[in-house]
């Protein structure tokens, strides 16, 4: 997964674009400058890639302008397709700021490189795997994040199922493959090159040991994808708590009842933090939380009978809309809108 962008001058950082957790700045000042060195010397390369630890630092001089161009990504992700997408990152910035490159830019000009750097992410868009064996409620989960009718009664996933979810800007591919013995022979192809693991367990002592053969599974495949467990049917009398499951299993463990459409929202910080994506100030998800307390407050007056304040959280819900790319809601949120205007100057 794409987490951090940067373009700088030499050492100078003239754009940054966070989109989940990466580098330090303490680790950036101390590791990036060498990179930049080693890059505009005599025998450096145009283009190269470094790994540190849990990241993989990519990049792109120019060496014209004295310019790099780097990625911040997982250790997961291909090079080859970070390569891709480097190349075409510094085409479309010196396309558009070419003829400025060497004066000082301001932030706000540098934001129309934005929706660029979002088309970029969405390519390099993380794979998340649901793991677990037949009945334990990976599809459930899967309907639950996709905002789908969930399903009343247990239908076995034949072979998988790979669907590309949007949660607010966030892209992602699910990976939601059948769990039945017969296909065992598919799990470490559903599986290899994931960026993030989440094992479904029903919540049972039986399942549960026998869930261990996955993490052995996911360790030969995905050594680099996060891990979590998801403790489904806590609601279950023979559940066992989240918290012995966590301890048997050794992985951090999350509590859930699929078939309750109201834990979608837990459901979608459970994967911002197995991606590690602060959902409060990434880019991706901070629309979707604005969009979620701007409805919150437009409850609230409408339930006081504040119509006209209600049609000023409608437009701005509709405006959130727009910018995480909902476009049908939007239009319907503008039209609640304009009917509590008309409901309150009829008051």
């Amino acid at each position: 997964m794409l987490r951090k962008v940067y373009i700088l001058n030499m050492d100078k950082v003239v754009y940054k674009r966070d989109f989940g957790k990466g580098l330090s700045e303490q680790e950036f000042n101390t590791i990036v400058p060498d990179i930049i060195r080693e890059a505009f010397s005599k025998r450096g390369k145009e283009i190269g890639v470094y790994d540190y630890f849990k990241y993989k630092i990519s990049y792109i001089i120019d060496k014209s302008t004295n310019y790099t161009f780097m990625f911040i990504s997982g250790l997961s992700d291909d090079f080859e397709r970070l390569q891709t997408e480097l190349i075409r990152f510094k085409n479309e910035f010196i396309s558009m700021f070419g003829e400025v490159m060497n004066e000082e830019l301001d932030n706000s000009i540098l934001e129309i490189i934005n929706p660029v750097i979002d088309n970029i992410h969405r390519n390099l868009k993380p794979k998340i795997s649901l793991v677990g064996f037949s009945g334990v409620g990976k599809t459930t989960i899967t309907k639950l994040i996709r905002a789908e009718e969930i399903p009343l009664e247990h239908i076995p996933t034949i072979t998988g199922d790979v669907a590309t979810i949007k949660i607010g800007k966030l892209s992602f591919y699910l990976w939601d493959f059948a769990g039945q013995d017969q296909f065992s022979f598919l799990w470490n192809k559903f599986i290899k090159g994931s960026d993030a693991v989440l094992l479904i367990t029903d919540s049972t002592l039986k399942n549960i040991e026998k869930t261990k053969y996955f993490l052995e599974l996911i360790k030969e495949e995905a050594p680099y994808a996060h891990s979590a467990v998801i403790g489904n049917k806590q609601d279950l009398p023979e559940a066992v708590s989240v918290e012995r499951i966590e301890q048997m299993l050794g992985v951090k463990t999350y509590s859930m009842i699929a078939i309750e459409t109201g834990n979608r929202k837990k459901m979608i910080q459970i994967i911002a933090d197995i991606l590690d994506i602060s959902a409060d100030i990434s880019p991706l998800l901070k629309p979707l939380i604005e969009r979620d307390n701007l409805m919150n407050q437009a409850q609230i007056a409408l339930e006081s009978g504040d119509f006209l304040g209600a049609a000023h959280f409608f437009e701005e819900i509709a405006e959130k809309c727009l910018e995480i790319g909902d476009y049908s809601l939007s239009i319907d949120f503008y039209n609640k809108c304009e009917k509590l205007k008309e409901i309150s100057i009829q008051q």
